[in-house]
């Protein structure tokens, strides 16, 4: 960087911005802005173009403070580049245009500032089984709906493709960079950026009751430019639990699982000062935490949204897991991945929330190729652990001391086999309950399934050898012989997950 030569005095820069088309699909409250990723293009060319020896793929410090209002007869918008010096060598550039009123007054404008540091700042990347996954129960957002109702585009900002999965862990989607398009010199497409951004701005809606725009970032790291035609994963990760306007980063990655661009400190205001308002549909329903009622009774938990495991997460598993995982149908592969993903977030907790640790350093499956285990990450020993699944959830528990886990939707299914897993005082048990049959039928199946997973039974033999003898709402009493022992269960988003609890009571 010793070749670039420092400024001393700010120097201002004609730009002239061409109004493409597609620009126009860009909008805010029906009025077309100029969308800050493109801005942030503009001012990296404009300024590469003037120091040449620029390092523009980092960029900290943005500040987008006024939108720029595109005019409807598509003329061209003259503004300014003002760059400058800034402290430790950096380089700020100023988007600027100038408005002149009816009496003559001239005024000049700042709609977005970046600085470019003398060095770039490469953020550490999170562990794969952090990104391509989110924890907690959530939301499924179709892409339509996006559009829709949420974040009311044109056709050439609508680049979230399905699925978008929103929990309070964040979000993950993929986002398309459509050709042809804006220049992707020299920062790359700007699209899957901006769509980053949408999929941020539903996460805002859903958790904080508010339709925010991106007002700045701390820091923009582009590793490897996105082109035109390329899909990408989008993974936006909240960084605060806080009322209020919430900050996120950003992560895009490829489907080969290769670091694209990250975005840290991106901060989301209600810049209409509370006109617009999320519809009542993306707001939360019922309860969306992990299973409360089951995290005192074990040392560590996790449930996931399958919809939000990617097929990249791959890049999480060790040698030994992806050599299972491609010896299982594709049917099976997401709720294997989602299983591994989990144990792995089990072993980082009880590690002391160990974040340093590469996600394929971490082996999750026994050598029988079967059962799943916890390791701590050091090597130092393990914990009990036990997995569930069903089409939309899985879920992986730990403890000193076995323990097993059942995830169930329910359905009027269960009730098709009670000859078969049930035995007569279940029975009469399940149809005398105020639960309902469908309640009690399920969670008598559901403890059957936990149980066979504790005591590494098959289900048939849990069927035969365990038996229910109190159903509760939130507690059941279970027998294995003449051993008691207790069942959790907690009901969320139209599912029963159930926890055994193998200590003597």
């Amino acid at each position: 960087m010793e070749t670039v030569p420092r400024i001393t005095d700010k120097v201002r820069l004609p730009l002239e911005i061409p109004l493409r088309p597609f620009l126009m699909d860009h909008r805010f409250e029906e009025r077309a802005v100029l969308p800050a990723v493109e801005a942030v293009q503009v001012l990296s060319a404009s300024t590469q173009d003037y120091l040449p020896e620029l390092n523009i793929r980092s960029i900290e410090n943005a500040h987008f403070s006024r939108f720029l209002y595109l005019p409807s007869n598509a003329s061209p918008i003259a503004a300014i580049n003002e760059i400058q010096g800034g402290k430790d060598g950096r380089v700020i550039s100023s988007l600027l245009t100038r408005t002149r009123s009816k009496s003559g007054i001239t005024r000049t404008h700042t709609h977005v500032s970046i600085e470019f540091p003398p060095l770039p700042s490469d953020p550490s990347p999170l562990p794969a089984d952090q990104v391509f996954a989110l924890e907690g129960i959530g939301m499924n957002v179709p892409s339509d709906a996006v559009y829709r109702s949420l974040v009311p585009f044109g056709p050439a900002f609508q680049n979230i493709q399905d699925p978008l999965v929103v929990t309070r862990d964040g979000a993950i989607t993929l986002v398309h960079a459509p050709e042809p398009g804006a220049r992707a010199a020299p920062l790359g497409s700007p699209f899957p950026l901006d769509a980053a951004f949408h999929a941020a701005c539903v996460w805002g809606q859903r958790y904080r009751n508010m339709v925010g725009f991106p007002m700045g970032f701390n820091l923009r790291r582009v590793f490897r430019p996105t082109g035109a035609g390329g899909t990408y994963v989008a993974r936006v990760a909240p960084k605060s639990s806080e009322p209020g306007a919430p900050v996120f980063d950003i992560w895009l990655y490829g489907l080969d699982g290769l670091l694209y661009e990250a975005v840290l400190g991106v901060v989301m205001q209600d810049v209409s000062r509370g006109r617009m308002r999320p519809p009542p549909w993306i707001l939360p329903q019922g309860p969306e935490h992990q299973p409360g009622p089951l995290s005192p009774h074990c040392d560590a938990l996790c449930i996931m949204e399958l919809a939000s495991v990617s097929p990249t997460a791959t890049k999480a598993l060790s040698p030994k897991e992806l050599a299972r995982y491609h010896g299982l149908g594709k049917g099976r592969r997401r709720s294997f991945l989602g299983a591994r993903l989990c144990l792995k977030h089990l072993s980082r907790q009880l590690s002391n929330n160990d974040m340093v640790t590469p996600a394929a350093a971490i082996t999750t499956i026994a050598s029988d190729q079967v059962r799943p285990v916890c390791p701590l990450t050091d090597k130092s020993g393990s914990f009990f652990c036990s997995v569930s699944h069903d089409k939309r959830f899985v879920i992986a528990v730990a403890a000193k001391f076995r323990v097993g886990v059942d995830v169930e939707a329910l359905t009027e299914r269960v009730l098709k086999a009670r000859h078969i897993y049930m035995h007569t005082r279940e029975k009469a048990l399940a149809d005398r309950s105020p639960l309902g049959k469908i309640g009690a039928s399920l969670r008598i199946w559901s403890i059957k399934e936990a149980m066979a997973k504790a005591f590494h039974m098959t289900l048939a033999e849990a069927w035969d050898r365990v038996e229910t003898r109190k159903i509760g709402e939130k507690l059941s009493r279970v027998f294995l012989e003449e051993n008691r022992y207790e069942a959790i269960h907690h009901q969320a988003a139209d599912h029963l997950f159930t926890l055994v609890i193998i200590k003597p009571c």
